[in-house]
């Protein structure tokens, strides 16, 4: 009787083992779809961060040539800047030269009425 209850314990365990088995089948095949899922997720991910990356080049490039342009329009202004300071001075010493020779010609008039 020994070995007939040995053996219902044995049938026993086997049909814990196979029911454990099944068990842990279900749980990997669920486990694979979620990995599954999870790997298409991330390449949704690296196909935007690719975008991303490509945008940020993109405002880069942009930003690189609108500050050369900044650049640009900052020495030509600070060029012409300079013209109107160098014009600036020679109106400025042509006028000193005008009220000289204004003063001159004011004095020559005066002596030429006191001389008549």
């Amino acid at each position: 009787m020994e070995t007939k209850e040995q053996l219902n314990q044995l049938q026993t365990m086997m049909e814990q083992l196979v029911k454990m088995v099944g068990h842990n089948n279900a749980v990997t095949e669920e486990l694979v779809g979620r990995m599954d899922r999870m790997e298409e997720k991330v390449d949704r991910l690296d196909a935007r961060i690719g975008m991303v990356e490509t945008r940020v080049g993109a405002l880069e490039a942009q930003t690189a040539s609108g500050f050369a342009d900044v650049v640009q329009m900052v020495t030509v202004l600070g060029q012409k800047v300079d013209k109107m300071d160098a014009a600036q001075l020679l109106h400025g010493e042509m006028v000193r030269k005008l009220a000289a020779d204004y003063a001159q010609h004011e004095a020559e008039i005066l002596l030429l009425k006191r001389a008549r």
